[in-house]
């Protein structure tokens, strides 16, 4: 008779296998499992994901992003070949992209680096707008911040503790 644990260990492997892309990364979304590069078509990934929820163009074919969820820990961006053909993914919130924000951008600059943001504040007093995403950080989520001015243009960036994961909203 096999133990238990060893039961829950194959099949917490069988679930980390089937959650991994066939270059072996962990997706952000199952759904992405049922796409296949060259292969899938736009209309596939429409059927797929629905609506994006924003569209653009792109040199070599365009970009379809979906925010995952509201407030959700990722946005992915896939990418549609001049062909019609889906050719992969990147999700937009990520440490990296939040770096190639830069002070003097305008929202539209910042929305094509990040996407929709999951949570948007006004402080009128300071008169300043602040846009927050969360994200996957490690083994936890974290908060991705962009603080624009009264000019409607960045003035700062920040990677702040997700208060979900301290007990807060």
């Amino acid at each position: 008779m096999i133990p238990v644990w060893r039961w829950l260990a194959m099949a917490a492997a069988i679930l980390t296998v089937a959650a991994c892309d066939s270059g072996g990364r962990p997706v952000e979304d199952l759904r992405l499992l049922r796409l296949k590069a060259g292969e899938s078509t736009a209309e596939d990934v429409r059927r797929v994901f629905g609506a994006p929820d924003d569209r653009r163009a792109e040199a070599g074919g365009e970009v379809l992003v979906y925010p995952l969820g509201p407030e959700g820990a990722a946005t992915l961006a896939l990418r549609i070949d001049a062909q019609g053909r889906y050719s992969g993914y990147e999700n937009l919130l990520t440490r990296a992209n939040l770096e190639r924000v830069r002070p003097g951008m305008d929202a539209a600059q910042v929305r094509v680096l990040l996407g929709r943001p999951g949570y948007e504040r006004e402080f009128a007093l300071q008169r300043q707008r602040r846009w927050e995403w969360r994200f996957i950080d490690g083994p936890t989520t974290a908060m991705l911040v962009v603080v624009f001015g009264a000019d409607g243009r960045v003035v700062g960036t920040a990677v702040e503790d997700d208060p979900r994961t301290s007990g807060g909203a």
